[in-house]
């Protein structure tokens, strides 16, 4: 195969002469001393990722040029490893979260920031397949990287398991699609701005949308209704969080899903960055 883009010194894009697909290829020094139009050494060759989707694609060479080094190698064994583990196929949306989720958790660490993860005991008990896998994914992460994430971290990889086993009907997709879009156009109008889908902060929010949205769909919930952070939400990002509460009301109002503090929280979080990057933007070109 070709190189058709070096993303860093283990990981390359090429296409697969013989399906013409776009594939994401991952070797220790696999670009070293190699250029864009060379010829990839077989050997060098330890992983592949099938690049199905072009929009996805984007967003993953995106990501692996921000996160550091060696993550996205590390998420692909993790999901690969987790998959066969709980024998069911994941959404290949993880690969983008995962990898999004051990970069900024490395980053933490490095600044000495520890999140507590208030769901753990739940996370544990409610999800025990994936919560024993996620011990596992944690320990082999600070064996690979030499560092010491905590066992909270383990609740939240876990958490990246079950969202991405939730399976659905056309009819199920279909609807997500709808509370996905309804959301959009609430935070739309509510800023007046239009997205920039090239913009990482949006791929994360869209990413939890869309699991928002299946759990809405499923009527499930994987959170309580007890978040200590919801008071300084509502405070350090309020129009963030106002623009939350409506979507709560949109939510609340056309399906049967009680929309609870934490979903609240995450969706304040992910609004007020994406907002954040789009009124930056803006202040620079005027």
């Amino acid at each position: 195969m070709i190189v058709e883009k070096i993303l860093n010194n283990n990981v390359v894009v090429s296409i697969d002469p013989k399906t013409k697909k776009e594939v994401i290829l991952m070797g220790s020094g696999i670009a070293f001393k190699r250029k864009v139009g060379q010829e990839i050494e077989e050997d060098k060759i330890e992983k592949v990722f099938v690049v199905d989707d072009k929009r996805m694609g984007n967003k993953l060479k995106k990501l692996i040029n921000e996160i550091p080094d060696g993550v996205f190698e590390l998420a692909h064994e993790i999901i690969s490893y987790a998959s066969k583990e709980l024998n069911r196929k994941l959404d290949k949306q993880i690969y983008i979260s995962l990898s999004d989720h051990m970069g900024f958790a490395i980053k933490r660490y490095k600044n000495k920031v520890e999140i507590k993860n208030d769901l753990l005991d739940e996370i544990r008990r409610i999800h025990k397949e994936e919560y024993k896998v996620a011990l596992w994914a944690l320990k082999y992460i600070n064996s690979k990287l030499k560092i010491n994430l905590p066992e909270d971290e383990a609740g939240f990889i876990a958490l990246h398991f079950v969202n991405a086993s939730y399976q659905e009907t056309s009819k199920e997709s279909i609807l997500a699609t709808n509370i996905v879009k309804g959301i959009l156009n609430i935070i739309r109008y509510y800023y007046s701005v239009e997205f920039d889908e090239e913009d990482i902060n949006y791929d994360r929010l869209l990413t939890h949308l869309k699991y928002f949205a299946k759990r809405v769909v499923t009527n499930t919930q994987n959170s309580d209704n007890n978040n200590e952070f919801l008071e300084l939400a509502s405070k350090s990002y309020s129009e963030a969080y106002n623009c939350a509460l409506k979507i709560k009301l949109f939510i609340e109002d056309n399906y049967n899903y009680k929309v609870n503090d934490d979903e609240i929280v995450y969706l304040t979080i992910h609004i007020h960055r994406v907002i954040s990057v789009i009124r930056n933007k803006d202040n620079d070109n005027s």
